[in-house]
């Protein structure tokens, strides 16, 4: 394809290297820009973002792997005990005196876990019916509107998180330019994302899972380069941004989509602890020990390799701000 797409949001170098048009639902375009490794979508039909993520997005999205609508509970209910990797990364960054934000807050699966052990947690979350829940269930004060509109833009958090958002933004350098005005001095933001590098892309190019993988409402595609670059951008200093790997779909998941070419019906199987069950107690415990024992020498090795599910940028606001 030779049209010329716009120009790259991080650098804003044109480019019309085409990645693909299949997407999962919807229809547009990926492009990768040569200049940064930077990959975005172009919709065919643009869309306004606030309202199709504050009244459309979760009838269209799901933890089901075919999509259907679903619910605040729902999601809570489906997402809560998944949240072990995120509560260790920030586990040394929580404490009783703590001002916390959360960008995209979904039902408050996260939140949930930490509410009690900090002194004010506030959270912005475009879907109306999650404000609510959040609300409604665990106490949080909730702004249903983009954080440069919501009544927090004007506070300073010792702590922001924002898990699987900026993916979903016009303009990441924005929003890590609005994270940063937010953070207080000393203060410390984590910004997780799909990693464009995901094993099953890059190691294993699983066709289904390429198709499945790019979809209508990530507009973005990060790399670790461009995350830091997006970071520059932003404003934060080289040493004021790192990169950690994180990876939570387990090893029978990979097997699976390498196999079968086919996602899990769910995402339950894939993001809990492996344990087979059978007619013989013993066998269950030995195949289950050694899978256990090959899914971390799996995962560490994913880590190692740059090749993760999800990165996350953790950035630092200097003391002296």
């Amino acid at each position: 394809m030779n049209d010329l797409a716009a120009p790259c949001p991080l650098c804003n170098e044109p480019t019309s290297d085409l990645v693909t048009d299949r997407l999962r639902n919807g229809t547009g375009r990926v492009y990768q820009c040569l200049r940064c490794d930077h990959e975005f979508l172009m919709l065919d039909i643009p869309r306004d973002l606030g309202r199709y993520y504050g009244e459309t997005y979760r009838q269209e999205y799901s933890h089901v792997a075919e999509g259907s609508a679903t619910s605040a509970e729902e999601i809570f209910q489906t997402y809560y005990n998944y949240q072990d990797d995120r509560l260790k990364v920030l586990k040394d960054h929580i404490f009783s005196d703590t001002r916390l934000l959360e960008i995209g807050a979904s039902a408050g699966q996260f939140l949930a876990h930490i509410k009690d052990r900090v002194a004010l947690i506030n959270a912005v979350e475009l879907d109306k019916t999650c404000c609510s829940f959040l609300e409604a269930t665990l106490g949080v004060e909730t702004d249903s509107r983009p954080l440069c509109d919501s009544r927090f833009f004007r506070n300073k958090y010792d702590v922001v998180c924002s898990f699987h958002v900026m993916e979903h933004v016009d303009s990441p350098i924005d929003f890590l330019r609005d994270i940063r005005g937010v953070l207080a001095p000393g203060g410390t933001a984590f910004v997780e994302v799909p990693n464009r590098k995901d094993a099953l892309l890059s190691i294993w190019g699983v066709e289904a899972y390429r198709d499945f993988y790019y979809r209508d409402v990530h507009l973005q595609y990060f790399g670790e380069y461009s995350a830091r670059l997006a970071a520059k951008e932003a404003g934060f200093k080289s040493d004021e941004c790192s990169v950690l790997f994180v990876q939570d779909y387990n090893l029978l998941n990979h097997l699976n989509w390498i196999n079968n070419n086919a996602p899990q019906a769910t995402c339950e199987p894939g993001l809990s602890p492996i344990r087979l069950v059978g007619t013989d107690p013993t066998m269950e415990k030995w195949l289950s020990s050694h899978l256990v024992e090959l899914n971390d020498q799996y995962r560490d090795r994913l880590v190692k390799s740059g090749t993760t599910s999800n990165l996350m940028l953790v950035l630092s606001s200097s003391s002296e701000s």
